[in-house]
């Protein structure tokens, strides 16, 4: 700058402080900023800027860590250039706080003298119009240089300073250099924006870097917590990943897998080379692997990853063969069991089956009684298995296997928070669009009966932690050996759930009370126990007649217990023996001490499902057919076939009596 320009910026600036008129040799941008320092900076005073204490400093740094980690390379870059020139490189945060600097001890000195120490404050309205304070305020770079500054202490100085953003525009901080205006040389400007625009293209280089890290991290924490296998190898057969499970399968570890030839560890058969040549996806393929000499099963899926020159990878997905049959057999609750299948031509069983098959056309709940070893579980699988929902999953919850404090976890279900463990879906929800069976529902705990007397009314469940209720459909069949009329009586268990489930119930009839059916269970049993062992079996006249004359306390589950353990004493090829038989427990005195009475009429249990469907909803014809399973058309004609009449109902809703038309 020479002497004339000093001279005419001296008398602007002096102009201005005296007079508040601005001339014409100074430029807008520094004009604007000597306007707003007008009223809040004395030009004449010692600078005093407000400054950070030792920890606040210290935790303003820590905080701009990473910024400052970018930054501090770049002005040492730049001091590089500019070492030995009475100069110093500064940073300063979005507000004006100097976080760094770098330079010549003696202008660092100084800078101290003048207060401008890291923590201090360079925004305009504290040391008036400077180079950081007026380029964070008006977001473009501009040098100061002597008597462009408000204040008078700055006069001998120039300064040049860009701003530095991120990748949305958001400001960030400033980088300038600060130094006499005898050295002051007008490629500082220069030098601090190209630093300014390093700082900014390392730091969006390396949020993308982060960013995508982030991204492949979050796909492997995917991948990895996926129960298939999932294996990636390149063009030239490398692999470059491996989840958990695919190792698993594969029975090598992940770490051995990646970076390894595929062809080193596994053979894949020749369709599925043929495959891979002719660039063929594969969808769900049964094949056997050879894995280190080992063969193993699974399902195998095949995609390609294509980039713009052509393929990139090989995408392969394994199922193991074991764990999806287990899965669709715990989910179907297979294997079925049909009403041909309730072996017996006595009357009581037929009795049974004609129940079965008007129960399982129908929607409401089942109750199946009778005593242990009877084949209550059985029927309710055929029950399911002859039903419209016979296509949907049948799921068991067996009261009494299931610890008091786990029945309501395990039957609604939890839902966790974020760090809180596993959530599990509901007994409810995995039955969604079939059956749910409760296995001796006499031992289901009160607030448990209370949670599925919740359901029949509502269709709706809630998991244990969660706000969300949830519908499911589903339909309840129950069995119990107990006495459950007892029960409610003592208040274990709930009144109105025992109605509700009790709409159609089907007794087993004891193994004792059905003799003429013995001989079609043996013949069943034994068939089934020849085609385990491998060869025919048949019992001898003394045995047979041993096996009439028992009582069966333990019913059919004791006589195939009995069986299979005399069959395996038995020789191959030759007649069961008495001697062959397990020590029997002879007496109904011996069996179970359950609930027993004479079957009802198919007509009567009709009339009081009937009955009970009216004063639950008092009358409601349409809402009495739906609870029924059947028909308005068929409820009607059912009514008039029995004389029943629902105005009692609907006058008071209370209990009420079958009154003739």
């Amino acid at each position: 700058m020479d002497r004339t320009t000093k001279e005419q910026l001296y008398d602007a600036w002096h102009t201005f402080i005296t007079r508040h008129i601005i001339l014409p040799q100074v430029r807008p941008i520094i004009a604007t900023s000597w306007q707003r320092c007008w009223a809040r900076v004395d030009p004449y005073a010692l600078l005093k800027p407000p400054r950070l204490s030792d920890q606040h400093l210290f935790s303003m740094q820590v905080n701009h860590f990473e910024l400052m980690a970018i930054a501090r390379p770049v002005m040492e870059d730049i001091y590089q250039y500019i070492e030995n020139s009475n100069s110093v490189v500064l940073f300063a945060n979005s507000v004006g706080y100097l976080l760094d600097r770098v330079g010549d001890p003696g202008m660092l000195a100084t800078l101290e003298s003048l207060q401008i120490v890291p923590g201090a404050l360079l925004a305009e309205s504290e040391l008036g119009t400077n180079a950081i304070g007026v380029a964070l305020l008006e977001r473009e770079p501009l040098q100061v240089v002597g008597y462009e500054h408000f204040s008078q202490p700055l006069h001998d100085f120039g300064w040049a300073a860009a701003p530095v953003f991120d990748i949305s525009g958001k400001l960030l901080g400033a980088l300038g250099i600060a130094t006499r205006v005898s050295n002051f040389h007008p490629y500082a400007l220069g030098l601090v924006v190209a630093g300014a625009r390093a700082i900014e293209a390392q730091r969006q280089s390396d949020q993308l870097l982060e960013e995508q890290n982030s991204q492949l991290a979050g796909i492997n924490a995917v991948l990895s917590g996926i129960n298939e296998g999932i294996l990636v190898w390149n063009t030239d057969g490398v692999v470059i990943h491996a989840n958990p499970a695919a190792a698993e399968i594969l029975k090598v570890a992940p770490e051995t897998l990646m970076g390894s030839h595929l062809d080193a560890f596994v053979k894949l058969p020749p369709y599925v080379l043929d495959a891979l040549h002719r660039q063929i996806p594969i969808s769900d393929l049964e094949v056997n692997l050879s894995v280190l000499g080992e063969t193993i099963s699974c399902l195998l899926s095949l995609q390609y990853v294509r980039g713009r020159r052509g393929i990139r990878a090989i995408l392969a997905i394994l199922r193991p063969l074991k764990t999806l049959r287990e899965y669709v057999q715990r989910q179907v609750g297979s294997p079925t069991f049909d009403l041909q299948n309730l072996v017996g031509e006595s009357p009581a069983i037929r009795r049974v089956r004609r129940l079965a098959r008007s129960a399982a056309a129908a929607r409401g709940c089942v109750l199946i009684r009778g005593e242990s070893g009877t084949g209550k579980n059985l029927l309710a699988r055929a029950i399911h298995y002859h039903s419209p929902r016979s296509h949907g999953p049948f799921v068991v919850f067996a009261c009494t296997a299931v610890p008091s404090e786990l029945v309501l976890p395990e039957l609604l279900g939890v839902e966790r928070g974020v760090g809180e463990g596993v959530s599990h879906a509901s007994k409810f929800e995995l039955a969604d669009g079939g059956t749910l069976f409760f296995q001796d529902v006499d031992a289901l705990p009160l607030e448990a009966q209370s949670v599925l007397l919740n359901y029949l009314e509502l269709g709706i469940i809630q998991r244990i932690g969660s706000r969300k209720p949830v519908e499911v459909d589903v339909r309840i069949i129950a069995s119990s050996s107990a006495d459950l009329e007892h029960l409610v009586d003592e208040g274990n268990f709930r009144a109105d759930l025992f109605y509700r489930l009790s709409l159609f119930e089907i007794v087993l009839p004891p193994l004792r009370e059905r003799k003429q059916d013995l001989e079609l269970l043996i013949e069943q049993i034994l068939q089934r126990l020849a085609r385990q062992l491998g060869h025919p079996l048949s019992l001898s006249r003394e045995t047979l007649g041993i096996l009439r004359s028992h009582s069966w306390p333990g019913n059919v589950r004791e006589l195939e217990s009995v069986l299979t353990r005399a069959a395996v004493q038995a020789s191959p090829g030759h007649l069961i023996l008495p001697v062959h038989l397990p020590p029997l427990q002879t007496g109904v005195e011996m069996g179970n001490k359950v609930w027993t009475r004479h079957l009802p009429p198919l007509e009567e249990i009709e009339r009081q499902a009937i009955l009970q469907a009216a004063q639950q909803c008092h009358g409601n014809v349409s809402q009495m057919a739906r609870l029924l399973g059947v028909g308005r058309t068929t409820l009607w004609r059912h009514l008039r076939r029995m004389n029943i009449s629902l105005d009692a109902y609907r006058e008071d809703g209370g209990q009420g009596s079958s009154v003739s038309n």
